[in-house]
């Protein structure tokens, strides 16, 4: 298996996570949609588990080549924060603006909230990347943008958690704590104000760390027990395959009945391991098929179009109060199928100009400053980014 095929494996689990991501919240407004369609679709939230184990994934390759370059362990977390800080807050923050705009204007003109209630200190701790931890904060600012928050987050703990996991001993170990550490902030959590001591789903205690942070360590076993095969040293078996692609089904299965079951608290880690399954399935898949610039493209730039997708979203939606909402009502399954496309392209195209205008400038700056400080006396020259028409994110970018 080539490099190329090796990122394209990543590129196509992000690909399907932003399709599905995508289904789910278009569909809510579809609700003449069939009961199958509309199940189907509701799958489509996993997603982010799939987001977030790749993330784990592209960490610690990210981390073990910070290390092998600066042959520094205190450099290499340096290198990691500046760029995973760069990567994600900038158009992090233009969402915060663009969301907030659209969102007075929606109060002020059309008597319409397009954003969750929520005050200044709310803007804030989005800001300083704490509203993983607010309820009121949490996804009230950027739509969807719980998922940043729990990103952000593992970040700030993942060279901690990396170095401790090199080993199978501590890989053991760090899996026990968050383990241990999440069932009790689960367990007070849901035991607080909730009968039952529930976790329903799509709520806070269904957001936050303690509930997610199980999926990044997923990842981290995925990197650790199949290394050989998602780094391209070793080809995936037909066996492999096969055995990869039962796991996905198995694992479908359990979800299917924890969500059935109301067991919101254990799905997300269910999730994560039907996504690792799925990944491992995918480097059986022929290159020719990764390798589809369709699906390179959308996946480099998940990103960008996780942020705009919303936005996108909202414009069909202003379609759909004109009279083609008689169209969709009588023909629910291609309203379905062609807003999916359009929200598509329309996020993708959003995510396009951003980077061009926004993330690659950032980025060039962040590593020019890492690069001189460095080396003060001899600067060298910064490589270029990636070209805009390949997207601007990398396999070991979020």
């Amino acid at each position: 298996m080539s490099a190329s095929h090796r990122f394209a494996v990543l590129d196509a689990g992000r690909a399907l996570a932003i399709a599905g991501v995508i289904a789910v919240h278009l569909a809510l407004f579809l609700p003449d949609l069939p009961l199958t369609l509309q199940h189907a679709a509701e799958y489509g939230q996993y997603g982010v588990q799939l987001f977030f184990v790749i993330s784990a994934i592209t960490i610690c390759k990210t981390l073990e080549d910070a290390e092998q370059q600066t042959a520094s362990t205190r450099e290499a977390v340096r290198m990691f924060y500046i760029k995973r800080f760069f990567r994600i807050a900038p158009l992090y923050y233009i969402g915060v603006a663009v969301y907030g705009v659209l969102d007075l204007l929606g109060t002020r003109f059309a008597h319409a909230q397009v954003l969750a209630p929520h005050h200044v200190t709310d803007v804030i701790a989005n800001l300083l990347f704490v509203h993983a931890w607010v309820p009121s904060a949490i996804n009230s600012v950027v739509p969807g943008g719980w998922s940043i928050g729990i990103e952000m987050f593992f970040y700030a703990i993942a060279p901690l958690l990396f170095f401790a996991a090199k080993s199978r001993h501590g890989l053991w170990a760090i899996t026990a704590g968050t383990a241990l550490l999440c069932t009790l902030f689960l367990c007070a959590g849901a035991c607080q104000g909730n009968a039952g001591c529930t976790v329903p789903n799509n709520t806070f205690l269904y957001y936050w760390p303690p509930a997610q942070l199980p999926c990044f360590i997923v990842g981290f076993w995925l990197w650790h027990l199949c290394r050989p095969l998602l780094s391209g040293a070793r080809h995936s078996s037909h066996a492999a395959t096969v055995v990869a692609a039962v796991a996905v089904a198995g694992f479908g299965v359990l979800l299917a009945t924890a969500i059935s079951m109301e067991a919101f608290a254990a799905v997300p880690v269910i999730a994560a391991l039907a996504s690792a399954a799925l990944l491992i399935a995918f480097c059986g898949v022929p290159a020719r098929v990764l390798l589809t610039p369709v699906v390179l493209r959308i996946g480099q730039n998940s990103y960008g179009i996780y942020i705009w997708h919303f936005l996108a979203i909202l414009a069909v939606r202003m379609v759909l109060k004109t009279p083609l909402s008689d169209v969709a009502r009588h023909y629910p399954v291609a309203a379905f199928a062609l807003g999916s496309v359009v929200v598509l392209l329309l996020a993708h195209t959003a995510a396009l100009v951003t980077a061009r205008d926004i993330e690659q400038p950032v980025s060039r700056w962040a590593r020019r400053r890492m690069i001189e400080r460095r080396h003060p006396a001899h600067p060298l020259p910064v490589p270029p980014a990636p070209p805009t028409s390949h997207g601007a994110q990398s396999a070991t970018e979020y």
